[in-house]
């Protein structure tokens, strides 16, 4: 069995090698010739990559890598920390600190979940929809709806879990805004 596979290994070599001699600077143009006569000879076999063989779509583009859209952690502001929200009530909400993540839902946990109180002074709170603050109790009626899957009151849409929050020296939220996009 060695001897054939050692006889078509030195045929292939053997023929690769004389197509490649035939190709000198001194005679390009006769080579070019050449082929293009033996191409012309060949016009009505079936080629196997012509384009409308039907192996191509119509509007399917190459591949190309810089089409691929690029994946870059968002820069987070000094003093704000991105948390995923596991449940909410009136005077604090459980979360998980998130990391950034290139899937589809762009953050994941990165932690344990930690119930995170918020400020007696108040808490400015935004939705992602919406380019005004709100209450904070419209912001927590719209986690609980968007965590139960329900459709929020309101004009605003549910944009995933993850919300950006700052916190004071003691740990607890004054301002918290629903991410966008998610």
């Amino acid at each position: 069995m060695a001897t054939p596979r050692i006889l078509l290994a030195a045929v292939l070599l053997a023929c690769g090698t004389a197509a490649l001699a035939g190709c000198t600077p001194a005679d390009s143009r006769s080579t070019v010739a050449a082929a293009s006569a033996a191409a012309g000879a060949d016009e009505g076999a079936d080629d196997l990559l012509d384009d409308d063989d039907g192996l191509f779509y119509e509007d399917e583009e190459p591949y190309s890598p810089a089409a691929e859209p690029a994946c870059a952690a968002p820069t987070v502001r000094p003093g704000h920390e991105v948390l995923l929200v596991v449940s909410a009530g009136p005077a604090e909400l459980t979360a998980q600190p998130a990391r950034f993540s290139c899937g589809a839902g762009r953050y994941e946990p990165a932690g344990s979940p930690v119930h995170y109180g918020f400020t007696a002074a108040g808490v400015t709170a935004t939705l992602a929809d919406g380019p005004h603050d709100v209450p904070l109790d419209e912001l927590i009626a719209h986690l609980d709806d968007c965590l139960a899957e329900r459709t929020p009151a309101g004009p605003s849409a549910c944009h995933g879990s993850t919300y950006d929050v700052v916190l004071d020296s003691h740990g607890r939220i004054m301002r918290i805004a629903e991410v966008e996009g998610l």
